[in-house]
């Protein structure tokens, strides 16, 4: 999709926003900037809101006019005459890419002031690749600049760390969340903050889960019944992980097995949502949330306030009540050494029943 204006973005923390506008106002851009993120806290959006706003003559801190002649050979699908993107095909940013581009910045802007390059996932660049982007950086051609995003900026080589501006996202507070979702997205507060407590201010993530789905009611009746069930979403995957999850807080022991396997089962559901969700990074997602879960259950001894599952009071106060804080702490370290092992390619049948049968046990 063509890129959003700087001023409409919800970015966090707040004064990142001012201070990213204030950037609009000089007479040059940065020449490398990089975006470090959790992912879906919207470096994407940004990094093609950041371009968009520099390619344009009309500019302001408002970010770029989409209307003058360089704002309008923006593509209905993102791409410009003037920028270059570079991804991981399938899980690296290989020496080819990187070649073809520095290649094409033998030639100057067709349209636009400048020519950009941006490296979604930088991490992901593999040694030849990052060593050939060390170069680049250290003598990029005249109006040449670069943007590269990463969730953490210790995955990518000093040296290319050292030669970039970074700009670090945070998470944006459920409370806005979950305004800017009734607002954007016609939600009811329930359903609003139920899907911003999901997200864990991970906004792009929220407004991934709650985009409309394709319309298809002018379609023949005929050709839509012709149509595969569609997979179970990323969302409802989640919605029935905490449903799960407020079950396992009341269940006896002798339901462990059964709620470890439809755990694994739920977890599939979320493999290839995210950046990188391979089927045991699917299933380190879920004891993530039941990371969250066991915390939330530990914190809302402080008050219900300092709970992020807000939603799930009843269930947290009951898990609450049934162990001591000292078991559910102990639980808790077992939970992250599970997600661990799990990483680590141990078993996942027997480390989820391993550990679901000691999260039911009275000690």
């Amino acid at each position: 999709m063509k890129p959003k204006r700087l001023a409409e973005l919800v970015i966090a923390p707040a004064p990142l926003k001012r201070k990213l506008q204030q950037m609009l106002e000089r007479p040059h851009p940065p020449q490398s900037l990089l975006l470090v993120g959790a992912p879906g806290v919207g470096k994407r959006t940004l990094a093609r809101a950041w371009v968009a706003s520099w390619f344009c003559p009309q500019r302001s801190s408002e970010g770029h006019c989409g209307a003058c002649e360089v704002c309008s050979k923006w593509s209905a699908t993102g791409e410009h005459p003037d920028l270059r993107i570079l991804t991981p095909t399938p899980d690296q940013i290989k020496i080819d890419a990187v070649r073809e581009a520095r290649q094409w910045m033998n030639y100057a802007p067709a349209v636009a002031p400048y020519r950009f390059v941006i490296l979604e996932q930088a991490h992901r660049l593999n040694p030849a690749a990052a060593n050939a982007l060390l170069k680049m950086l250290e003598e990029p051609p005249d109006r040449y600049h670069f943007v590269l995003t990463t969730p953490a900026s210790d995955l990518l080589l000093q040296t290319i760390l050292s030669r970039c501006r970074v700009v670090r996202l945070g998470r944006v507070p459920t409370s806005q969340l979950t305004d800017y979702l009734m607002q954007v997205r016609a939600l009811s507060e329930p359903e609003a903050r139920s899907v911003a407590e999901l997200a864990d201010g991970a906004i792009g993530n929220a407004l991934r889960w709650t985009e409309p789905p394709d319309e298809t009611a002018s379609e023949p009746e005929t050709k839509r019944a012709k149509k595969t069930e569609a997979p179970v979403s990323e969302l409802e995957s989640l919605r029935s992980l905490l449903n799960l999850l407020d079950e396992l807080s009341r269940a006896p022991l002798e339901e462990a097995l059964r709620l470890a396997e439809r755990f694994r089962e739920i977890c599939k559901g979320l493999e290839g949502a995210g950046e990188e969700r391979s089927a045991r990074s699917a299933l380190a997602t879920g004891l993530e949330y039941l990371i969250v879960w066991y915390r939330d259950s530990l914190a809302i001894e402080g008050g219900p306030h300092t709970v992020r599952f807000q939603t799930h009071l009843e269930a947290l106060q009951h898990l609450s009540r049934r162990f001591s804080s000292h078991d559910r702490f102990s639980d808790l370290q077992a939970i992250t050494e599970a997600r661990r092992a799990i990483l680590g390619n141990a078993n996942a049948q027997i480390v989820t029943e391993t550990l679901f049968a000691r999260l039911l046990s009275v000690r």
